[in-house]
């Protein structure tokens, strides 16, 4: 046994009792992040991703509508010919929620700091995802042409289209239930007219909770579990009558409102997330309407700095969002 004021310890967290006294700690994965977005995402598992590795682009592939003709008797029938596209968006930026604390704070502080700080990063990052896959929709809702019109083409390939829009007569027509109603219903019109069916094409609306009180308020809204064409449910969802499409109320979502100073948006992309959205009230859009991908998924790290004597909690992703098949995007716009 040592004597005097020399003592033997352990050091349960060194390997072999060499190197490192801190070797052997692992970090802790709170699991509160991807939590909280699950739950407060309403884009989040509705909205395919596709992982992005190899390369910093994904693509889509378009081929045109195919033309029938009529066969007589004694002629050879000539083959026809059908358009192609392509659409591309590319994944160059990487977002980051940090917080840090003194390790002292680790003892002093009566609350689960790590948790909590877990929780606030998986709402900023919840409102960051809906944001950026609402103005890619935003975005394709006002398009003209399809965005697989190659450079020079009119109106290729065929069978594909642009986006829909509907525009109010006044915007006080917004106060008005009968009047927003028939807007989005006249917009639901327009894009049937090229072939979306939006109860069966899973189209879902986006409303600021302005616009969501009024449709309650006059009964436009009801309750019901939905269910999207791939299998996803959706508890209790408010859902518009008549059309059966799912109704969301979202604050982060751009809607009368100017996005500048995007965190996705640089020169490379032409600040592809920036947007003028002043005009737009109601989104309208099914998962077809836009493609994104994903290079780092949400990942989630508490770790510990020697250097800092410091506790850090860090939530990091990295994903690209872009239009693709615009006409399954519309909106209903003040004049």
């Amino acid at each position: 046994m040592a004597t005097g004021t020399d003592y033997n310890y352990t050091l349960p967290n060194q390997e072999n009792q060499t190197g490192d006294d801190r070797a052997l700690v692992i970090e802790e994965y709170t699991g509160m992040v991807e939590g909280t977005i699950e739950r407060l995402s309403i884009m989040q598992n509705i909205v395919p991703v596709r992982t992005v590795k190899g390369t910093d682009t994904f693509t889509n592939r378009a081929v045109g509508k195919s033309t029938l003709q009529k066969v007589a008797r004694g002629v050879t029938p000539t083959g026809t010919s059908s358009d192609f596209g392509r659409n591309a968006v590319t994944v160059d930026t990487m977002v980051l929620a940090r917080e840090s604390y003194a390790h002292l704070d680790e003892f002093l502080t009566n609350i689960d700091v790590q948790r909590e700080l877990a929780s606030e990063q998986g709402k900023e990052i919840s409102k960051f995802w809906d944001q950026t896959f609402a103005i890619q929709a935003l975005k394709a809702a006002v398009l003209a042409e399809s965005t697989f019109k190659g450079a020079g083409a009119s109106g290729k390939p065929a069978g594909h289209f642009g986006g829909s829009q509907q525009t109010l007569a006044s915007a006080a027509d917004l106060s008005d239930p009968s009047l927003l109603y028939e807007a989005i219903g006249e917009l639901f019109v327009k894009m049937k007219k090229k072939d979306v069916n939006p109860r069966m094409d899973d189209v879902m609306l986006i409303v600021r909770p302005e616009e969501y009180f009024v449709l309650s308020q006059s009964e436009l809204l009801i309750n019901q579990d939905y269910v999207t064409s791939t299998g996803n449910q959706i508890n209790g969802a408010s859902v518009l009558k008549a059309y059966g499409v799912p109704v969301f109320e979202h604050n982060s979502v751009p809607l009368l409102a100017t996005v500048t100073g995007h965190l996705y948006s640089n020169t490379a992309n032409g600040n592809a997330y920036d947007g003028d959205f002043s005009k737009s009230a109601v989104l309208a859009f099914s998962p077809r309407a836009i493609m994104a991908g994903s290079a780092v998924p949400l990942t989630n790290r508490v770790w510990y700095s020697d250097e800092h004597l410091a506790h850090y909690v860090d939530s990091f992703l990295s994903f690209a969002v872009g239009p693709n098949r615009a006409e399954y995007a519309g909106v209903v716009q003040l004049p």
